[in-house]
Parts: structure tokens; C-alpha cells; sequence
């Protein structure tokens, strides 16, 4: 923080200067602030090995909010990220072994330097923790994960980490992924998600990566199918949607999305054709 902006944060109104307690006050609020300020410039010259250190005694220590600024702030080169990253897979450790009331913090902590360190230096101390225990470890796990990408055989295993713990963001991170798609079997995994709008991102990401395919799951799933054409805008798949519209020609959930579709992709006609089928509905209401 700059001299200029601290005296700013902490100045007081001239109508309140001969307040003795607020004098007081804004004293003490100085001087913590200026102890902070040192505490933080300490640990920026450190040397890189006694930030390392610092880092895998980060629960022992008194100025770990610092360490954790300090690190968070460092541009390291290719070999300091994979350093800090033994270091972060040491606190981890010796996190696990805290009291639970503490593990929050340290938690936090480092999904905090993992998340700012380069994926490849990262993920592979965050790969194990896929099927950690503690949902926390889990979801830093999935967070870093989405950073380095997800192909053909992460989606098998993020399915197989969805069985043993139930989490949804591992199905997530799957539909998020076209690739991530190619090995499963999709009319097995779609009814696993508890979200609409999840499914539908999966059959999108099945369209993006192999229409045919898609196009196999638009009877069963066909509000999912319809939105992720209209997210995806192919108009040229408009006969197909029109082929959907015939099986649910009363389905208002559906019809309701079709629309949508349709105003999407631009399809003017089917847009009056679904305009005179609602005028209808409504007359035989």
C-alpha cells in the first residue's frame, strides 16, 4: 500500500480532530497498519528458499496471511512454480493432520497459491485429490482441473469420481469438455445430473463434437436438445426440431424453449408456424 493512500484510509474529519478517543483510535489503527506493512515487507525479501519454508510451516507461523500475499503475488520461473507446488503438497499434508476447526484456513490457503501457479506445475499435486475425502480438497482439485483441460480420459475417470462421491461438478467438468465425452456411454450419464441446464450442456458438448451422436439423444432429451441448438445457433438443424415439435406439440415446457430455439437461429417461418399452434391452443382452451 502506498504512504498516500494509508494516510488517506485513515484520516480524520477536521470537525472530529479534538476528539481525544478518536485520536486514539486512529493511532491505533495507524500502528497496526504500519505493523502489517513491515510484516509484508519482511517476508517480500525473503529469500525464494525461505519462502518455500515458510509456506510448508504455514500453520506454525504468525505472518501466514503475508507468506500467502507474498507467494500469490510472485512470478516464479518454470522451475520456482514446481517448487512452490512440492511446498504447497507438503502443507497439504501436514494440513490433513490439523484439528478440523483449523483446516479451513490452510485450505484456502492453498487453493489460493495452486490457483496462480501455472497448471502444469499445479495439477499434479492436485490430481490425487480427486477422491479426497474432504469435498474442499475435492473442488480445488476440480478448480485446477479446469484450468489444464479435460480430455478423453479425464471424462472416465471424473464419471468414476462421481460414483464414489456424488459430487455434480465432477459431472460438470465433463460437460464442459467435449472431449471429455467420447468414451461414455451419455444416455447413462445424462440421467445422473439433478440440473436441466447440466444435461443440456452435455448434449451440447456432444453437438460440438459429433452431431450424429447428438442427434441420437434429441427424442429422449429433447428440451436439452432443442436448448443446446439454439445455444450452438444451427439453423440447419431446424427440421430436426421441427420432427421434436410433432411428438410434443403439447408440452408447454417444451414448447417454450422451442421458441427460444427458434428465435436463436434466426427460423422466421417456423417462428409463425409455432405463433398459429399457440393461437390454436388457446382457442381450444
Amino acid at each position: 500500500m502506498r504512504y498516500y493512500s494509508l494516510m488517506r484510509r485513515f484520516s480524520i474529519p477536521a470537525k472530529l480532530a479534538d476528539n481525544p478517543e478518536l485520536i486514539a483510535l486512529h493511532r491505533k489503527m495507524l500502528m497496526e497498519e504500519i505493523d502489517r506493512t513491515l510484516s509484508l515487507a519482511e517476508v517480500r525479501s525473503q529469500p525464494f528458499d525461505e519462502l518455500l519454508n515458510s509456506i510448508e510451516r504455514l500453520p506454525d507461523i504468525s505472518n501466514s496471511a503475508e507468506v500467502v500475499f507474498r507467494v500469490c503475488e510472485y512470478e516464479p520461473s518454470r522451475n520456482q512454480a514446481y517448487s512452490l507446488a512440492e511446498s504447497v503438497r507438503r502443507l497439504a499434508e501436514i494440513v490433513d493432520g490439523l484439528p478440523s476447526r483449523r483446516k479451513p484456513t490452510y485450505d484456502r490457503a492453498i487453493r489460493r497459491i495452486l490457483s496462480r501457479l501455472p497448471a502444469e506445475a499445479a495439477w499434479p499435486v492436485a490430481d490425487p485429490w480427486l477422491e479426497h475425502k474432504r469435498k474442499f480438497r475435492r473442488e480445488t482439485a476440480y478448480a485446477i482441473l479446469r484450468k489444464t483441460g479435460i480430455d478423453e480420459k479425464a471424462g472416465s475417470r471424473l464419471l468414476e469420481v462421481f460414483e464414489s462421491t456424488g459430487d455434480q461438478t465432477a459431472l460438470e467438468l465433463i460437460a464442459r469438455n467435449p472431449s471429455a465425452t467420447r468414451a461414455l456411454d451419455v444416455k447413462q450419464v445424462l440421467p445422473l445430473f439433478e440440473d436441466e441446464y447440466w444435461r443440456m450442456r452435455l448434449v451440447e458438448a456432444i453437438l460440438v463434437d459429433d452431431e450424429t451422436r447428438a442427434l441420437t439423444l434429441a427424442a429422449d432429451f429433447p428440451r436439452e436438445f432443442t436448448h443446446a441448438v439454439g445455444r450452438q445457433k444451427q439453423k440447419r438443424l431446424v427440421p430436426k426440431l421441427r420432427d421434436l415439435l410433432a411428438l410434443q406439440s403439447e408440452n408447454l415446457d417444451y414448447l417454450s424453449i422451442y421458441a427460444w430455439a427458434l428465435g436463436q437461429v434466426g427460423a422466421l417461418d417456423e417462428i409463425g408456424r409455432l405463433r398459429e399452434h399457440i393461437e390454436r391452443m388457446k382457442r381450444l382452451a
